[in-house]
């Protein structure tokens, strides 16, 4: 009702002005800003800003991030759109977080369309490698090759040439 905040303290935080900021890449993002009344004497204040002494806490508020973020927040909590996400979890995360920490796939060396998508095809082929191992424990790895417990004779070269 008032277009304020509460501080810790319970102190009131009012709208003081409104700001605009263009990041790196050109962009204009608005902000409302709403600064403290008076922080000089608060006992809270080290928890609540690294404003240098003599300076009141101030609160940046992109609205329209906010609406995003608010629009995203109640997609999510339908179920159906839930369920979806839930499984995105389970089935797409994980495997980019394995390039990403244990395989170190963290950016492409190559440029181009055709040549991106023959390296990702690389690294998400080391990935199934992965998991096809895991899933085959009869299956025994020695330097480049496969061969299977049960039946030593059948080889498999990762190596054609």
């Amino acid at each position: 009702e008032e277009d304020a905040y509460l501080c810790p303290n319970g102190r009131k935080v009012r709208f003081s002005y409104h700001s605009k900021r263009k990041d790196r890449y050109g962009f204009t993002r608005e902000f409302k800003v709403y600064e403290c009344e008076d922080c000089s004497a608060c006992p809270l204040r080290d928890l609540c800003t690294k404003a240098k002494p003599g300076n009141n806490r101030k609160v940046y508020i992109n609205e329209k991030w906010e609406s995003q973020k608010e629009y995203v927040r109640t997609k999510l909590s339908d179920e159906k759109t839930g369920e979806i996400y839930g499984k995105r979890k389970i089935d797409v995360e994980p495997v980019f977080g394995f390039l990403k920490a244990n395989l170190g796939f963290t950016r492409f060396s190559v440029r181009g369309k055709q040549k991106v998508t023959k390296e990702l095809a690389f690294a998400l082929m080391a990935v199934n490698l992965r998991k096809y191992t895991a899933n085959n424990p009869g299956i025994v790895t020695d330097d480049d090759k496969f061969y299977s417990k049960k039946d030593p004779s059948k080889i498999f070269c990762l190596d054609p040439f």
